[in-house]
């Protein structure tokens, strides 16, 4: 019985480890009332192993409102700010209208030139 109370603390102090490094988010209320007010963009990789077309890197796009998301990938970073104006003229014309906060995680390098665009 000891043995297995030991096994037992030991998954928890993994477990509570873990549970420790678990990322918080602050409880933010904004009230949103279109399409497009607010857009969240996010570019993670490279990833370790290539995807079968050979994409390492993914881009999120999310239209905070309806929560829509779109998902690229990209075999490199460096096409970010290309594809990013795409889709920010797609909806455009499909919506009519402009993208009005964007909040970005590594794109810092982008965000300037993509909001000059369209």
């Amino acid at each position: 019985m000891q043995q297995t109370r030991n096994k037992h603390v030991q998954s928890e102090s993994r477990d509570s480890c873990v549970l420790n490094k678990k990322v918080k988010f602050d409880t933010v209320t904004h009230h949103l009332h279109s399409l497009l007010e607010l857009v969240h963009v996010n570019i993670w990789g490279p990833t370790k192993t290539a995807s079968l077309g050979g994409h390492r890197y993914f881009v999120s796009i999310v239209d905070d409102y309806f929560r829509h998301c779109w998902v690229y990938f990209m075999r490199q970073r460096v096409k970010v700010l290309n594809l990013l104006v795409k889709w920010k003229k797609l909806m455009k014309n499909q919506t009519g209208m402009k993208i009005k906060v964007l909040w970005y995680n590594h794109v810092e390098e982008y965000k300037d030139s993509f909001l000059q665009f369209g």
